[in-house]
């Protein structure tokens, strides 16, 4: 099987660690990697601060195949994440002529005829070497593995998926079983079948809700179906009697 790439997030602001926004990015960033068969290893949020954003990607990119950003990449003071990136990778900040005119293509959207302030122009400049991708009006920044997207969630999205597939991997293959009996009956099962699948992740959920349906959720996943199919009928048949209400996958 080739290697799972992996993925990392670098969620920028001051009003996420303050809970005056909710961060949406993280979610759905890792509900899209997972379903496009990439690894997303860790979500690191941090204030908007040259210093600890530049601090955070210099790590992260050495660690994995992606680092995505969030948030920091607009107009305005506390926009500070293209520049940490710079930072971060070692690369002088230029204008950069062809988001110039993109800026100017948006802003005539909105006013006709009309130049755009100085303060949109600075959005043009980026790190020298950057690449623009996805969408030709409104692109998304790119330097080496790290991609620079914007916070706000509809934007976010937006770029996100016009460069979703260049992220494409073989995809990640799940069984679900849900079951009746609690985690202290079912441990010894579950560990005796993770050591004899180590390739497969296995996860035991348990609910407490009165409305739940079952007890604990475990999952079996790896990108190979056959090894996920055997780890789940070996799990099947060490699980106590009766204790299994239904199965989901692979």
């Amino acid at each position: 099987m080739p290697r799972t790439p992996t993925a990392a997030l670098v969620v920028v602001g001051n009003e996420v660690l303050s809970a005056k926004v909710q961060d949406e990015n993280g979610p759905f960033t890792a509900r899209r990697l997972r379903e496009l068969g990439v690894e997303l290893v860790t979500i690191r949020t941090v204030r908007d601060r040259v210093d600890e954003v530049s601090a955070a990607v210099l790590a992260l990119c050495r660690q994995v195949d992606w680092v995505f950003t969030s948030g920091g990449v607009g107009p305005t003071h506390d926009d500070i994440t293209v520049r940490a990136v710079a930072e971060a990778l070692g690369r002088p900040m230029h204008r950069s002529p062809a988001l110039v005119e993109t800026i100017r293509a948006l802003h005539r959207r909105g006013h006709p005829g009309a130049e755009p302030p100085e303060a949109a122009l600075r959005m043009a400049d980026v790190p020298e070497g950057t690449r623009l991708l996805g969408d030709e009006g409104y692109p998304t920044l790119a330097l080496e593995n790290v991609v620079m997207l914007p916070g706000v969630p509809q934007f976010y999205r937006h770029q996100f998926e016009r460069i979703a597939h260049l992220l494409q991997a073989p995809p990640f293959r799940l069984a679900c079983v849900y079951l009746s009996a609690g985690e202290g009956e079912i441990a010894p099962a579950l560990d005796a079948v993770a050591a004899a699948h180590p390739a497969v992740e296995i996860g035991s959920y348990p609910r407490f809700d009165a409305g739940a349906d079952h007890r604990v959720k475990v999952t079996l996943e790896a990108k190979d179906a056959a090894r996920v199919e055997a780890a789940l009928r070996a799990l099947l048949a060490a699980l106590p009697a009766g204790s299994v209400l239904r199965t989901e996958g692979p």
